[in-house]
């Protein structure tokens, strides 16, 4: 069934974070002055590889296959459940492989933006492996679509319109080809192998236009995570279909310009042609500002009551809300640190750290606990997991200040002793462990709780129809 498939996709989500959480409390306390938890340089970069891949490759992209599972089962889309049970099985598979020489500290780090790896074969063939069962899943989505299209026009689907939700997860599925595409165009390009350039160069070039897509696809599902939640809190959305849709399209089509610099230019320079990272930077950026302010206006337009009545009735322990307005928050912070102003430095991760790992990760927890709800699991822990959402945020809007002061005093990213004690950003990096730990403490407790009510062999009873409506909640 659908609920399998969710099922499945939620707990290998939860799965990867669990292991990425891990590593980044590895990286975090080793950077803490006074702590340095790995032994050398060498094990702290490939703790940082294995972190960055379970965090901000592997968890994400599972989850949001996850969201089109879910989306698919709530739309009505005819999605081919044998199809996705492969594409998962896929993935798991390849983050299997990927592991094997993070564990035995093979091959040499290569620490690239986007995807930074090691460079061993089995590595690459794990990595591809995981590639190719989310292509997988992003193709037997938008085959869904087509599908219910069809069917649309044949007066046959038992569903004759499409949720806004649904036609925004299809704009993230292609996205996600195009993201694979990209790194096709770039394989075709710059040749397999760096044949005698340097590694960290042909790597960058390599994952360039790749990375920058996967970025689209990311923040279209938060957006779209935002319009579920919002759904569930506000009731349905009263925006302009036809303007919402538009906006969202825009994910599906900036991702195109990750092909032209590979033949404009010598595909090794692509990443140091600016004027293309900045313009996918900054659209990136308008989608979420035409859909956010969209968003305000429609829980503006939906209170019945006076403001003060209205926010005091809106159920703020609720994990689900407070993740959301958080997600917002981070989100909001992230778009105002601006990585350019001092490259290679603190700066950079302070601004993705933000952005990516608040602002998106707390929407996907989020819409975490409400599928919940859906795969009629009951939630454990009720009163500590209100405050869950709290310590992940907090933590992590400390940990993001830390990295910015320290940047902006020039503490360089990356390095093992970027903590030496003396230096300058020696303060903020104090900050940055306590920020981490917190993070790390509100993520260790939402991983436990999702595991643990996931791994129970009996499911709670069916929830309450009335709390829990789902259909028609992901946004007409």
């Amino acid at each position: 069934t659908q609920r399998k498939l969710i099922y499945g996709w939620l707990l290998y989500a939860v799965g990867a974070a669990a292991i990425g959480g891990l590593l980044a409390f590895a990286v975090a306390m080793t950077r803490t002055p006074g702590v340095r938890l790995l032994p050398s340089a060498r094990a702290f970069q490939v703790i940082l590889v294995g972190h960055v891949t379970y965090t901000l490759t592997i968890w994400l992209l599972a989850f949001i296959s996850a969201i089109w599972a879910y989306v698919a089962a709530q739309a009505g889309l005819p999605l081919n459940r044998r199809v996705n049970g492969i594409a998962l099985a896929t993935a798991v598979s390849g983050a299997a492989i990927l592991t094997i020489p993070i564990v035995l500290f093979q091959g040499r780090d290569v620490m690239t933006d986007y995807v930074p790896l090691l460079d061993t074969p089995l590595f690459f063939v794990g990595f591809v492996t995981f590639l190719a069962g989310i292509g997988i899943a992003a193709m037997n989505y938008l085959a869904a679509v087509v599908r219910h299209r069809a069917e649309t026009r044949a007066g046959t689907s038992p569903a004759p319109t499409m949720p806004l939700a649904a036609y925004g997860m299809a704009c993230a599925a292609a996205a996600a080809l195009i993201a694979l595409a990209a790194l096709g165009v770039a394989a075709l390009r710059l040749g397999i192998g760096a044949n005698g350039r340097e590694p960290a160069a042909y790597y960058q070039a390599m994952f360039w236009g790749m990375g920058h897509s996967f970025q689209y696809v990311s923040v279209a599902a938060m957006t779209v995570t935002w319009f579920i939640l919002g759904c569930v809190f506000i009731g349905p959305p009263k925006v302009n279909p036809k303007l919402a849709r538009g906006a969202f399209t825009l994910f599906a089509l900036f991702p195109l310009a990750t092909f032209f610099p590979y033949f404009l230019y010598d595909p090794i320079s692509v990443p140091t042609q600016r004027a293309w990272g900045i313009s996918l930077d900054v659209g990136l950026s308008l989608p979420v500002l035409i859909l956010g302010p969209m968003i305000l206006i429609w829980a503006w337009q939906a209170r019945r009551e006076k403001l003060t009545a209205w926010v005091k009735r809106i159920p703020w322990s609720d994990p689900r809300l407070t993740a959301l307005v958080f997600s917002a928050a981070l989100f909001a912070l992230g778009l105002s640190i601006h990585p350019a102003a001092r490259q290679g430095t603190l700066r950079t991760p302070a601004h993705y750290h933000s952005v990516v790992v608040g602002g998106v990760t707390l929407a996907f927890m989020g819409l975490a606990y409400h599928l919940l709800h859906v795969l009629n699991r009951e939630l454990v822990w009720r009163k500590i997991v209100s405050l869950q959402p709290h310590l992940f945020a907090s933590g992590m809007m400390l940990l993001v200040l830390g990295l910015l002061s320290a940047g902006d005093l020039g503490a360089p990213r990356k390095t093992y002793d970027a903590a030496v004690v003396g230096v300058a950003w020696l303060r903020p990096m104090v900050l940055v462990g306590i920020g981490a730990g917190t993070a790390v403490l509100g993520g260790a407790l939402f991983v436990a709780v999702l595991l643990l009510v996931l791994l129970r062999k009996t499911p709670a009873p069916a929830a309450t129809p009335e709390k829990y409506r789902l259909v028609g909640e992901i946004g007409d």
